[in-house]
């Protein structure tokens, strides 16, 4: 593998605090970067995810995410992927693929790098609660203060050389 780790930053910065991913990814690419660890902006990007994602040991995913608490706050969890491949197989078996390029987003491409083999070994995504997803470029109040949070906590956990419990 060519690099430790990877932290990917997912959203759109047009939409409010779906901007979140991009805003952390360049908050860690200000303040410097180990060798060893690529920050990424990722975008919008579907199932072209999986090539992002191969050729690293560790990733790091961060994006807005409805996780239920006050906007700003933030968890760090691994996805658990065979529920996202049982509900893809069932679709196909049921009525046909159902997912299009435009359609697909994080799960669907870690559901097809898990079926491929070629996921890092680790994947950990770090949700944080929007306050708004609108038509408006700029993160509000709340989920700006959490970026450099989160920007710090991704890079120490980024540079851990065992894994820490979610």
């Amino acid at each position: 593998m060519s690099n430790k780790a990877l932290i990917l930053g997912l959203g759109n910065p047009l939409r409010g605090d779906d901007g979140l991913g991009p805003a952390v990814i360049a908050w860690l690419q200000e303040h410097g970067l180990p060798a060893d660890i690529v920050a990424v902006d990722g975008g919008t990007a579907g199932l072209e995810l999986v090539l992002t994602l191969m050729g690293y040991q560790r990733a790091l995913i961060v994006d807005a995410a409805d996780i239920g608490r006050a906007p700003g706050e933030w968890i760090r969890f691994t996805p658990d992927l065979q529920p996202v491949l049982d509900q893809a197989v069932g679709r196909l078996e049921e009525k046909g693929p159902l997912l299009s390029l435009h359609t697909a987003g994080l799960a669907e491409a870690l559901a097809l790098g898990a079926a491929l083999g070629v996921l890092p070994e680790e994947v950990v995504i770090f949700g944080v609660q929007p306050a708004r997803l609108d038509w408006s470029p700029g993160l509000s109040a709340e989920v700006q203060a959490a970026v450099p949070v989160v920007g710090r906590e991704m890079l120490r956990y980024a540079q851990q050389d065992t894994e820490l419990s979610p």
